[in-house]
């Protein structure tokens, strides 16, 4: 048994009546003047590691709390959480909304010097075409200074003979390029190094005019742009066909090529609806479809169409 005095406190000499009673009052009224009396030791381990209370206060509003269930049931739902919450929300979504402005101007810049750059291509253009109509080949542009020496090698469509110039190499890869044959053999002829090919101006996609060379003129002419697309892609399917039976006999074209080249064929032919499933758009028939995509084809290498023009009619 312990007497009264047994606990009695040190600092304000209160009795209790146990142990237990004495420390829950010295931890509630003397914890800063015990921690104060601790070793020094013991202050240095204190320092080192936070006190106990810190676990049991929330992370966002400061709330003390006699119990860790309570802290973190409080702490779930706390208003201060929830507002910071919001307010993070709101920086994020006003960082998008500044991002997509960022965006959406850099595509306007882009567009702006695309417009730019095809206006000057097309001035260019124009430029040479002029000379060629006047037979004066001096023309001071932003391509070159070209002074011509009368040898034009630029063929008008119809008369390109694109089977004898094209090497084997070109047709395989014509061949191997299957539903896209046309597009694999206008990029290689008529957008690539075949100079006297380069026949064939689209200058935009909008209106239904192009400009197609005529040899009989020695310049380029304009011309509805569907009738003369159609003519010139019709004119690309002979050439096509006469690649395919050329490497076939030779036994250069497998099996599955062959089925997909005439597949290809088949519908270039066919008057059926065409319904592109990539861009959801219904044509009138595959040939509209593929009308459409040699037009693109042919506008994005406009700059270098143009360019290689010039190269043509000069001896730099």
């Amino acid at each position: 048994m312990y007497n009264l005095v047994d606990f009695t406190c040190k600092i304000c000499n209160k009795n209790y009546s146990s142990y237990k009673s004495l420390w829950n009052h010295t931890k509630k009224y003397h914890d800063s003047e015990t921690n104060q009396k601790q070793p020094i030791n013991d202050q240095k381990i204190n320092a080192i590691q936070p006190p106990n209370d810190q676990k049991l206060i929330c992370l966002y509003c400061n709330k003390k709390f006699n119990h860790y269930n309570n802290k973190w049931r409080h702490q779930k739902n706390c208003k201060i959480k929830e507002e910071n919450n919001v307010i993070t929300l709101i920086k994020n979504k006003e960082l998008d909304i500044e991002k997509i402005k960022e965006e959406k101007e850099l595509i306007k810049l882009k567009i702006e010097f695309h417009k730019s750059k095809k206006k000057d291509t097309l001035n260019n253009f124009k430029s040479i075409n002029n000379a060629m109509k006047n037979n004066n080949f001096t023309i001071n542009n932003n391509i070159n200074n070209i002074v011509n020496n009368n040898n034009f090698n630029l063929v008008s469509i119809g008369n390109e003979n694109l089977v004898d110039a094209l090497t084997y190499k070109e047709k395989k890869q014509i061949m191997n390029s299957k539903l896209c044959s046309l597009e694999k053999l206008i990029e290689i002829a008529h957008c690539g190094n075949y100079n006297k090919f380069k026949n064939i101006i689209i200058t935009n996609l909008k209106d239904n005019l192009a400009y197609k060379y005529d040899d009989s003129k020695g310049y380029f002419i304009t011309a509805t742009k569907n009738e003369l697309l159609n003519d010139f892609i019709t004119n690309r399917i002979f050439d096509i066909e006469a690649i395919y039976d050329e490497l076939s006999e030779a036994n250069k074209i497998d099996d599955s090529t062959k089925k997909l080249i005439q597949k290809f064929l088949d519908q270039i032919q066919s008057d059926e609806p065409y319904l592109n499933e990539e861009e959801d758009i219904k044509y009138s028939n595959y040939k509209s479809y593929k009308i459409n995509k040699i037009k693109i084809l042919l506008y994005n290498n406009l700059d270098k169409i143009t360019k290689d023009i010039a190269l043509v009619i000069s001896n730099e």
